[in-house]
């Protein structure tokens, strides 16, 4: 039992280090790919094309959902 939990602390742990990358980086990234894509720095399309990726990603941040939703539809 002790094996199966240090296990999958282990692998917790992994995928944590393997998710991480600051918003520096990632913003390089972006920038990479936009300029890639043959947009300007500067412009507004490359403007868009930021936005586009970041929007892509689905946001810097992990969620962690907690709490309980209640809701009644009409």
């Amino acid at each position: 039992m002790q094996s199966s939990a240090a296990v999958a602390l282990l692998g917790l742990a992994l995928v944590g280090l393997c998710s991480c990358a600051s918003p520096a980086e990632l913003r390089a990234q972006d920038e990479a790919a936009c300029t890639g894509y043959g947009f300007q720095p500067g412009t507004p399309q490359f403007a868009e094309c930021l936005q586009r990726e970041s929007l892509a990603r689905g946001g810097t941040a992990p969620a962690l959902g907690l709490g309980m939703g209640f809701g009644f539809g009409y």
